[in-house]
């Protein structure tokens, strides 16, 4: 087990995969999987390592890859890569977290046919502090099995290195992985780009003013919600031009041309001003000379510093602002690692994002939260009948990697791939194909929305697959995405008689 701690823009992505490149020819190993946290940055790093290893030996396994169309050559070679797909049967393997821990804890056998490769394999987990709290235990676990008894080597590749070795809040489940780079302090000091200060509690009105009286600036908070709120306060005092909204009510392809439009707009120095939930900060590559971040855990404010002066050339440091939001309060698994950053940051005024300061706050969250690093249970005795042979079936009922916010909704309003999904899905032979090109023109939503719309008629569930399908596209905006806050949300229990 290694680990590589590079600051954001210090080249992690490559470094990894030249580390991996080496160590796989000199101790004999079969190939590379790259384990990324998002769908939304996991084309771009596949795109990285395809001009370098040629398309042939990179597969990218996720779920927005699209249908090819229906012409032989495209087929054919879609028909090699589902095929790789099933089994991982490729020199570089891309793909994401959900993946590759679902396979690795399933018991079905459409998911473990890629289990045998990865045995003798250079694992990398990019962003590793992204490892969720609540199945980190069984995580770590599984990656220890696969480096200790099946010849593979993994690398927690992060700027933030997650605590993994505190045995006091891990115990027997630490693990201890070498460095590779010769001196993180010395790079982080080189890389050193930003200046962080804490304004401390500020209600939107105030924020909003900072923001629009700059040029340039990202603001980067927790919920969807927030994001649109504090959106509309800015655009209501800036020049409507310059101001940008990105949430995941936006779909992929979506996102992807807002990203196009607001790295333009930098390149050129025009006024432009960002209002994001987190979504940017995992490897989105923009550059801003100042980066608003609402509290959040210092993994996630290091992340946030990373879009500021990502490129150095301001000639001083960047500035990141934290503040903490009157209005809204963290919710969830957000609330532990604000409360932490709380504790934490007046400890490190001078540097709040030092390599001292993140070793610190991991320590101090996996602590407080022990008894709910493996919240299913998967790593307990009691899964262990015989001692020996844990039961699978068990593990894969339990296990999930992450909470889904709720379902997929189709909600692309290109009326033309529109109609040829919606018409697919109703009268397809394998609806299944359609459903799949329908992935990225999609938003989550948590069950409750989804069902006020389902509700209120503007979502129908379409074809055998029963797939939601938008029909209010009014809904939609092009500056928002999908607007879920008009549509009246009701517990029918406080109104049953």
């Amino acid at each position: 087990m290694f680990s590589l701690t590079v600051p954001t823009g210090g080249g992690k992505t490559i470094s990894s995969i030249a580390f991996a490149l080496r160590h796989a020819l000199t101790h004999g190993m079969r190939r590379i999987i790259y384990v990324i946290p998002y769908t939304s940055i996991i084309e771009q790093n596949a795109a990285v390592f395809c001009d370098i290893l040629g398309n042939d030996a990179v597969l990218e396994h996720h779920s927005n890859i699209l249908e090819p169309k229906d012409d032989r050559t495209a087929m054919h070679q879609d028909r090699r890569r589902r095929l790789a797909a099933e089994n991982w049967d490729a020199p570089v393997v891309v793909t994401t977290n959900v993946q590759f821990f679902q396979s690795l804890m399933s018991n079905k056998p459409a998911r473990c046919r890629k289990l045998h490769n990865m045995a003798r394999s250079v694992i990398i987990l990019d962003e590793a502090q992204m490892l969720p709290r609540d199945v980190l235990l069984p995580c770590v676990e599984s990656l220890r099995e696969l480096a200790d008894n099946y010849g593979s080597s993994v690398v927690f590749c992060t700027a933030t290195q997650p605590a993994l070795s505190d045995a006091d809040s891990l115990g027997a489940f630490a693990v201890r992985p070498a460095e590779i780079a010769p001196d993180p302090a010395g790079l982080y000091e080189v890389f050193r780009r930003v200046r962080v200060n804490n304004l401390g509690a500020c209600d939107d009105v105030e924020i909003a003013e900072r923001i629009s009286e700059l040029n340039q600036a990202l603001c980067i908070v927790n919920t969807r919600k927030h994001a649109r709120e504090l959106y509309r306060l800015v655009k209501g005092q800036a020049d409507t031009k310059a101001c940008f909204h990105l949430s995941a009510l936006m779909y992929p392809a979506h996102r992807k041309q807002k990203l196009d439009a607001i790295r333009q707009r930098l390149a050129e120095g025009l006024p432009c001003l960002v209002v994001s939930t987190q979504l940017i900060e995992a490897g989105v590559d923009v550059d801003f000379p100042i980066v608003f971040r609402a509290l959040a855990g210092i993994d996630s404010i290091a992340q946030a510093a990373g879009r500021c002066n990502r490129e150095g050339k301001l000639g001083d440091l960047g500035r990141v602002y934290v503040f903490t939001p009157t209005e809204v309060r963290p919710h969830g698994s957000l609330i532990a690692p604000a409360q932490v950053s709380s504790e934490v940051l007046p400890h490190y005024e001078q540097d709040p994002l030092c390599l001292e300061a993140v070793r610190t706050f991991f320590e101090l969250l996996f602590w407080k939260d022990k008894d709910k690093l493996d919240i299913a249970g998967i790593t307990g005795k009691e899964l262990y009948g015989n001692g020996i042979t844990p039961s699978f079936a068990t593990i894969a009922e339990r296990f999930r990697y992450f909470d889904s916010p709720g379902q997929a909704v189709f909600v692309c309003p290109d009326e033309k791939k529109r109609s040829e999904i919606i018409q697919g899905l109703i009268n397809s032979p394998i609806p299944a194909k359609y459903a799949r090109m329908a992935q990225p023109y999609t938003v989550q939503l948590y069950e409750p929305e989804l069902n006020a719309l389902l509700a209120g008629g503007a979502v129908e569930l379409i074809g055998e697959v029963g797939l939601p399908v938008l029909m209010d596209t009014e809904l939609y905006k092009d500056d928002l995405g999908l607007v879920v806050d008009r549509v009246a949300v009701f517990d029918p229990d406080k109104y049953a008689f």
